[in-house]
């Protein structure tokens, strides 16, 4: 069974991130259980959207569209996604306005935390290019790491994607958060698993988080746990989906 993670970090530390769930649910499901994740962004998602994850833990837009046609919601995770600025400690941001005439380091542009800091941004007066710059990294790691050697005012990241950075880097950073909180990743399964298969998926990842092995998961990146996906997460999306949709349209 391929379980497909988004690459919001490194292959290495994704990979040992994940390690416990890929155990454990080898071990439910009695069945090989492999990681995957793409090179970027744009591969990851190509691979989602042609099917080519049995389970796939996404990014909750592009997550909206994969359910559009071949894959079934099954969790989120139960903390909020928020995007956050890292910047250097010493400098004077504090709120968005702050970031006017700054540079800001961001990695792929589909990515939601991504889309969801220019709106944000957008929301307090200061549009792309005009009030700030736009510093391209191939990762979020890359964007921090941009702002730690001065390259960038502040790079974008998400909390739980902070914490697989290495501990000098996150030494010299502090976060300016933005406030925006969305639906966290979400794990979905293809319909080609068939009805019985995705119901046992489903009930062990449920059963997770109450493992001794699943709580230090959840514990360590700051998840809290599973949620089933309600239709207010889709609400909630739905500003995003549509931003990405316009955006992809005029590439």
């Amino acid at each position: 069974m391929r379980i497909g993670i988004h690459p919001f970090a490194s292959t290495l530390a994704l990979v040992s991130a994940h390690k416990p769930l890929q155990q454990y649910l080898a071990k439910e499901l009695g069945r090989p259980v492999e990681f995957y994740t793409a090179p970027n962004f744009e591969t990851y998602v190509e691979t989602l959207m042609a099917g080519g994850y049995d389970i796939a833990i996404s990014p909750p837009h592009f997550a909206v569209l994969a359910m559009e046609a071949q894959y079934v919601p099954l969790v989120r995770y139960r903390s909020r996604l928020e995007p956050i600025l890292a910047v250097r400690k010493g400098d004077n941001f504090r709120q968005a306005r702050d970031f006017r005439g700054k540079r800001i380091a961001m990695a792929d542009r589909t990515a939601i935390i991504r889309i969801a800091a220019v709106k944000w941004l957008a929301d307090h007066g200061l549009q792309r290019g005009r009030d700030y710059q736009i510093v391209e990294r191939p990762t979020h790691g890359a964007s921090v790491a941009a702002a730690t050697m001065g390259e960038a005012d502040a790079g974008l990241i998400t909390a739980e994607a902070l914490r697989l950075l290495p501990a000098d880097i996150q030494a010299e950073i502090r976060v300016v958060h933005t406030g925006v909180k969305l639906p966290h990743l979400f794990t979905l399964v293809h319909r080609r698993l068939g009805d019985a298969e995705i119901a046992r998926l489903k009930m062990a990842l449920l059963a997770f988080p109450g493992t001794e092995q699943g709580a230090r998961f959840m514990e360590s990146k700051a998840y809290k746990g599973y949620e089933e996906i309600v239709p207010e997460d889709l609400r909630a999306l739905k500003p995003y989906v549509d931003l990405y949709r316009a955006m992809s349209a005029t590439q």
